[in-house]
């Protein structure tokens, strides 16, 4: 009788744990009807992207001919692969937690509409819609942006971190040439007191360039170092631009260039020297690959002091020093 007793006992202290346990657990939420920032946003719609930053000009680039350029930099090329991301960071924006409608918070969240603490301003122009437009405040913590429309207190935090670069250049497509270096047989510089330099190779096997005017008594710094003057066009980008119409230079150019690739292909070219700084422009490219050479004709590029340096090269500096 006891034994039974005792086996009761145990049984309805495990069905009474068991109730108690289904009492405690957590409640399951309701599916959110819509946790999307902004519901039916279609990417292929977008026509334009503006960015407005206090006391800095406005940033625009709008979409041409299926591509993205930008109207205030005459058309130039925008970059792409920022502005897709970005768009499809805000197609798929999902709404993580609803937080502050006071609007007396919204200048410490750097998301006031104007003056101190005021927000960036995005603007979505769109194909047959009225824009959207989105007040993006400061990046969380925890990952993610505080954002809130216009209009509207609500700030909400969503799960993307909205990339927007503050400077213009930024949002060009900054490259100038992608030419591998394996594919190049010769570059040659010439130099205004007629001085010319030849680097060049015979098979894309060969791992280093040499010197064509190298005396026959004289040997290399060391083994690679003409190839200084061909891995910059690998991945050339400049630090400036602007048409050529809008560019004063003064004088002969600080030299002339040529490159040649072991696929036939050509360039030509000469850099300037404006302002203390390198400008490079592209007199002829051709026979290149789709995405070897994005420099535009009629434009001037800024390029840095060390990528200028690397091209600009002297007999003597790439020579060992007899002893």
């Amino acid at each position: 009788m006891q034994r039974k007793s005792l086996m009761l006992l145990v049984v309805l202290a495990v069905l009474l744990g068991g109730l108690y346990a289904w009492l405690q657990r957590e409640p399951e939420r309701a599916p959110a009807k819509e946790s999307h920032y902004f519901p039916g946003l279609q990417v292929q719609q977008v026509s334009a992207v503006k960015i407005q930053r206090p006391g800095q000009p406005d940033i625009r680039v709008a979409r041409q001919d299926g591509r993205w350029v930008m109207p205030a930099k005459a058309d130039y090329t925008a970059a792409g692969r920022l502005i897709g991301d970005l768009l499809q960071d805000l197609a798929q924006a999902r709404k993580v937690e609803a937080k502050t409608r006071e609007p007396g918070n919204f200048a410490q969240l750097e998301l006031a509409e104007q003056g101190p603490g005021a927000a960036v301003r995005l603007t979505l122009e769109r194909a047959g819609g009225a824009p959207l437009e989105l007040l993006v405040g400061k990046a969380s913590q925890q990952g993610g942006r505080l954002v809130r429309q216009p209009g509207d207190n609500q700030v909400w935090l969503i799960d993307k971190d909205l990339r927007l670069p503050p400077d213009e250049l930024d949002w060009l497509d900054r490259r100038v040439t992608s030419i591998p270096f394996e594919k190049i047989a010769e570059v040659a510089v010439t130099y205004p007191q007629g001085e010319t330099l030849t680097v060049f190779r015979d098979k894309p096997e060969e791992p280093n360039l040499r010197v064509r005017e190298l005396p026959k008594d004289a040997k290399l710094a060391y083994e690679a170092v003409a190839n200084g003057m061909g891995t910059p066009f690998g991945q050339l980008t400049f630090a400036d631009a602007a048409p050529l119409d809008q560019v004063q230079f003064n004088g002969a150019p600080e030299l002339t260039f040529s490159l040649k690739s072991f696929d036939g292909a050509s360039l030509r070219g000469q850099v300037h020297e404006q302002g203390g700084h390198p400008w490079l422009i592209i007199d002829s490219a051709k026979g290149f690959a789709d995405g070897q050479v994005q420099a535009r004709a009629g434009w001037a590029y800024r390029i840095e002091d060390f990528q200028y340096k690397a091209l600009a090269r002297h007999l003597a500096e790439i020579t060992a020093k007899k002893p």
